[in-house]
């Protein structure tokens, strides 16, 4: 086996052994300013919502904002609206020729209402030798605003497709049929380089054993976002989420590096029996029967197999009584990574939780971010003793191995070399590590040659074409990622 250049230490595949460690969920920080997006015209008046995308444009050096807005008249009111901002925080909204709302000429409006467009999950075409398709979206849409869907064989909810040279203009206006199913929440999709196809992370809604109605996750492929093959289930909650109770809502996938990370929105709801509302017992959250959206860590190396992370513990969580977030979160169609930070856009409602009409108050957009690569951490169970954690033998082809990874003032880390059986290698014990110390998102690793003389590579060349254990010597530290450059 090869190292691909990233581990995250999301799971255990890539881990041997280990002795006095854990594995932590790192939350996100949410910013102190939320929400960053608010609602300011007629086609937000009942929504500003990240059902959507935020992609970075490298060559504008902007991030671009692609939201679900919804006017006062909820069901029939539905858009797909345009933000810009050039540091992530401080958002315009650009008054374009494009879409005219009543009373207004221009408007941030790309798309809708007369599509009941919901959902959009963009991204930018891997293959930008068509200028016209430059940008790649899914949306999800009832077939009763078409006209025409009996004559184009759409008999129920339906997702479409649609393309623009440079994420304003779309075509075509009503979309492309792509396939069926409801999937009234945020879109997800992601490029995958090695098979070469489109994933769609998109909800499902099925009956189960029981007759009851549940929200699922399911995956659909496409080798060139105009055919699509059948759907395949990906997960489902289970009694230990809570189920029924607890379903889920969507999955947000960003692929980084070979790894695929999710962004699992679970939520409680209410249920029905026999044709009557059953409210929760013992209510959802912070106050009876409340619909809350909490979002869960999931992982993948293949995109189609995914686990839960730290067991099931939360990444984000509900906010205090009357903060932005007090019923949880649903999140944007992918992480965005700028830099060395991870943005992740959320929205919520900063909203009374008493008021029985809470769900009729309007969602905003807001932001979270992280350190790059710090989704969990490695860290000894007991803080004061030593902790070590082996990986499996790999090939390390590339020259220097770089370590995401803080201790404390007393803390520090070691790094050692053992070959395929065990046996550590001559030179690379722990002990002539340099010792890593301090906060890095790029702690290099490296051994002592002498006493005078560090070595500038992990590993010699004669080293890189042969199977090599690597262990990490832990105490008062926590390590979060492994990255390997030229």
């Amino acid at each position: 086996m090869e190292f691909s250049g990233l581990e995250l230490f999301l799971d255990d595949q890539m881990i041997s052994n280990t002795r006095n460690m854990c594995r932590r969920i790192t939350r996100p920080r949410l910013y102190e300013g939320n929400p960053v997006v608010r609602r300011e015209y007629p086609w937000e008046a009942g929504h500003a919502c990240i059902y959507g995308s935020v992609l970075y444009d490298d060559h504008k050096k902007l991030f671009r904002m692609w939201y679900n807005a919804y006017g006062e008249d909820y069901y029939n009111q539905q858009v797909m609206a345009y933000a810009e901002s050039p540091d992530g925080i401080t958002w315009t909204k650009p008054m374009l020729d494009v879409r005219p709302w009543p009373g207004y000429e221009r408007t941030n409006i790309l798309m809708g209402p007369q599509i009941n467009l919901h959902g959009p999950g963009l991204l930018i075409n891997p293959d930008q030798s068509d200028t016209q398709r430059r940008y790649l979206m899914l949306f999800d849409s009832y077939p009763h605003w078409r006209p025409n869907a009996t004559e184009l064989g759409i008999h129920g909810r339906q997702l479409y497709a649609a393309e623009s040279p440079d994420g304003i203009h779309w075509s075509p206006d009503m979309g492309r049929p792509a396939f069926a199913g409801k999937a009234d929440s945020g879109q997800s999709v992601v490029w995958d380089p090695i098979t070469k196809t489109f994933k769609a992370y998109v909800r499902m809604t099925i009956e189960d054993a029981f007759g009851q109605r549940i929200r699922g996750s399911r995956l659909v492929e496409s080798p060139d976002f105009v055919h699509w093959g059948p759907p395949r289930e990906l997960m489902r909650t289970d009694d230990v989420d809570g189920y029924p109770d607890a379903q889920i809502q969507q999955l947000c996938v960003t692929r980084l590096d070979g790894i695929y990370v999710g962004l699992l929105s679970m939520f409680q709801i209410q249920q029905y029996v026999h044709g009557t509302e059953r409210r929760k017992e013992g209510g959802g959250g912070l106050f009876e029967g409340a619909q809350v959206s909490e979002i869960q860590l999931v992982t993948s190396r293949d995109g189609v197999h995914f686990t839960r992370v730290a067991d099931r513990s939360l990444f984000m969580a509900q906010a205090d009584r009357g903060g932005f977030g007090t019923h949880g979160y649903t999140t944007a169609s992918q992480m965005l990574q700028h830099d060395d930070t991870v943005y992740i856009y959320c929205d919520g409602r900063m909203c009374d939780p008493d008021d029985p009409d809470w769900i009729k108050q309007g969602m905003e957009i807001g932001l979270a971010t992280m350190p790059r690569d710090r989704f969990v951490a490695l860290q000894p169970k007991r803080m004061m003793d030593e902790a070590m954690v082996e990986l499996v033998p790999m090939q390390f082809p590339q020259a220097r191995l770089l370590l995401n990874a803080t201790t404390s003032a007393a803390g520090q880390i070691r790094a050692e070399l053992a070959d395929f059986n065990g046996v550590t290698i001559k030179g690379f014990e722990h002990n002539k590590s340099v010792m890593m110390t301090g906060e890095s998102l790029d702690h290099q690793i490296f051994w002592q040659a002498d006493g005078k003389t560090y070595m500038h590579d992990a590993l010699p060349p004669n080293m890189r074409d042969q199977p090599i254990r690597l262990r990490l010597w832990l105490r008062q530290a926590h390590i979060h990622a492994l990255r390997a450059s030229s």
